[in-house]
């Protein structure tokens, strides 16, 4: 009885897994990316270096960032 037991679950787990990796996988690969959005996330490290050369109060928005760090004050 057991080893019936056994023998009808292992095709069952094996379509489990195969349903629970394939799915998600067969939807990325069906509808990529093709236009991924722009970040406007800011590096921390970035955001205390405008404040400190700046003086500002509060963090600096990303246009701020990227004006410093594309001035060529690195």
């Amino acid at each position: 009885m057991t080893a019936e037991f056994l023998w009808i679950n292992i095709p069952l787990m094996a379509l489990a897994f195969v349903l629970w990796v394939g799915i998600p996988l067969w939807l990325v690969l069906r509808h990529p990316d093709e236009k991924p959005r722009e970040t406007r996330a800011v590096p921390a490290y970035l955001s205390r270096r405008v404040v400190r050369e700046t003086g500002a109060t509060a963090p600096p928005s990303a246009e701020e960032v990227r004006e410093l760090v594309l001035s060529g004050n690195r």
